[in-house]
């Protein structure tokens, strides 16, 4: 197991890596945006691994909430997605 870089936040206490990660993604509802965000997070994932989308649709119809989860093999790593992710201009919030 890697150690922790000095530039990422200590996980959460009781997080132990590997571990199933679930991450939450507002985004704008449009198909394109909802595909290239898996994309985007897929393509940081080893080969053969998987990931599992789930959507929500905002009560209003404003945006959609998805729900990425995969297995996280470290900080870094987790890091690493959520950057990948959020850097899409479509994405509202990340938690």
């Amino acid at each position: 197991m890697a150690e922790p870089s000095e530039n990422l936040p200590a996980p959460p206490p009781g997080l132990v890596y590997p571990c199933e990660f679930p991450l939450k993604i507002f985004v704008h509802p449009d198909p394109e945006t909802e595909a290239r965000i898996a994309e985007l997070a897929h393509a940081q994932l080893a080969v053969g691994a998987t990931i599992t989308v789930t959507r929500r649709m905002s009560s209003g119809g404003k945006y959609a909430a998805l729900t990425l989860n995969f297995i996280a093999e470290d900080a870094a790593h987790l890091d690493r997605v959520i950057k990948a992710v959020t850097a899409d201009p479509g994405v509202i919030l990340a938690l």
